[in-house]
C-alpha cells in the first residue's frame, strides 16, 4: 500500500496585503507599474521557495550525498506514489504543490491589481467608503462624485491583472465604465479590440487604463486608452466633477 504524506505546514505565498507592504519596504515611493512589477517578483519568489521547500523536505528522507541507480529509482517511485494533503488525495506530491501555488496564485494575483488600484486613488486623497467602495455590486471600484452619501454621479472600475483576454472586455461591458489593468501583451490589443473597447467606454464616459509602456507599443490606439498612470487624477476629477476629462 502507497504511504501518505501531508506537509499541510510549508510555507505558503504570503497574501497580498503583505505583498504590498514587502514591497513598498525597498521604495515607499514606487509608482503604480513599478510596485506592482516588484509584488508580482515576489510573489514567482515566494512560489519558488514553496517548490524548494517541497523538494527538500522529500530529499531529506533520502539522508544520501550522492544519487545511484538504486536511489533514483526509489525517488522515482517516491514522487509517484499517491499524496494526501489537507484531507485531498493526489497522484503524487508534484500534483498537489502545483495545484495548492495555482489555487493561491491566481486569486493573490487579482488581488495585488486592486491593491495597486486603490493604492492609486488614495495617493490623490480619496478615501474608501467615502468616494470610493471595493467589490460592490458585482464591479472591482466604484467611484462617487461627490461622495458616497451625497451620490449625484458613479464610475464604476473593472480591474485586471496582466492579461486582457475577451472575458475583460465582457466584464466591462457588463459591470464596468472603465478597465484599469497592467496589461503587458500589446499584441492583445488588435485594432478591433481597440475599437471595441473606444465604443465601450465612449458609451460610458470611461477609459481603459493600461501601463505606458504597452501603450507605446500599439501601432492603433484609438481614443479611449490612456497610460494607468493616470487613473488616479482621472478619478479625482470625477469625484470632484461628476466627468472624466
Amino acid at each position: 500500500m502507497a504511504q501518505h504524506t501531508n506537509t499541510d505546514n510549508m510555507p505558503a505565498i504570503p497574501s497580498s496585503k503583505k505583498l504590498i507592504e514587502e514591497a513598498l519596504q525597498s521604495d515607499p515611493n514606487l509608482d503604480v507599474n513599478a510596485l506592482h512589477s516588484k509584488t508580482f517578483e515576489l510573489m514567482i519568489h515566494y512560489r519558488t521557495i514553496y517548490y524548494e521547500s517541497k523538494v527538500d523536505a522529500f530529499l531529506s528522507r533520502l539522508s544520501l550525498s550522492d544519487i545511484p541507480i538504486e536511489t533514483k529509482r526509489k525517488l522515482r517511485e517516491e514522487m509517484l506514489k499517491p499524496f494526501v494533503a489537507g484531507g485531498v488525495e493526489y497522484s503524487n506530491f508534484m500534483e498537489e504543490a502545483s495545484r495548492r501555488v495555482s489555487q493561491s496564485f491566481q486569486p493573490i494575483s487579482g488581488k495585488l491589481a486592486e491593491i495597486c488600484a486603490q493604492r492609486e486613488l488614495e495617493k490623490v486623497g480619496l478615501k474608501k467608503d467615502v468616494h470610493f467602495t471595493l467589490r460592490k455590486e458585482r464591479t472591482d471600484v466604484i467611484v462617487y462624485h461627490p461622495n458616497i452619501r451625497s451620490c449625484q454621479a458613479r464610475h464604476r472600475v473593472e480591474v485586471k491583472n496582466v492579461k486582457l483576454r475577451e472575458r475583460a472586455v465582457r466584464g466591462l461591458g457588463f459591470d464596468g465604465d472603465s478597465l484599469f489593468g497592467f496589461f503587458d501583451d500589446v499584441n492583445e490589443f488588435s485594432r478591433g479590440t481597440v475599437e471595441i473597447i473606444d465604443e465601450i467606454c465612449q458609451d460610458r464616459n470611461g477609459y481603459t487604463y493600461i501601463p505606458p509602456s504597452t501603450l507605446a507599443q500599439m501601432t492603433y490606439r484609438g481614443n479611449r486608452i490612456r497610460p494607468n498612470t493616470q487613473f488616479d487624477r482621472d478619478m479625482l476629477v470625477f469625484v470632484q466633477t461628476g466627468r472624466i476629462p
